[in-house]
């Protein structure tokens, strides 16, 4: 199992303990260190919940990500996410 997969499967296992949008994505920050980035945020989310590349592309705006341009609160981040991590 390579290192997105393990990741993936953690942020399943939180998902399934009840963590929602926002601390699934601190999950995934924290586990992927200086590996953190627009592409490994997209890639883990769509490997762990098969979310379309569309709404993680939209999502990746999270103003706590940071990345510039025009950002988007912790709500847009959940209500964005929510149809594919209330699965």
């Amino acid at each position: 199992m390579d290192d997105m997969e393990e990741i993936a499967r953690e942020l399943r296992a939180a998902h399934a303990e009840g963590k929602g949008a926002v601390e699934l994505a601190l999950l995934s920050r924290e586990k992927l260190s200086s590996g953190f980035g627009v592409i490994s945020f997209i890639a883990s989310f769509r490997l762990a919940f098969n979310i379309p590349l569309p709404v993680l592309q939209r999502a990746q705006a999270w103003e706590e990500f940071g990345w510039g341009g025009v950002q988007i609160s912790d709500e847009e981040f959940a209500a964005i996410l929510s149809p594919w991590l209330s699965r």
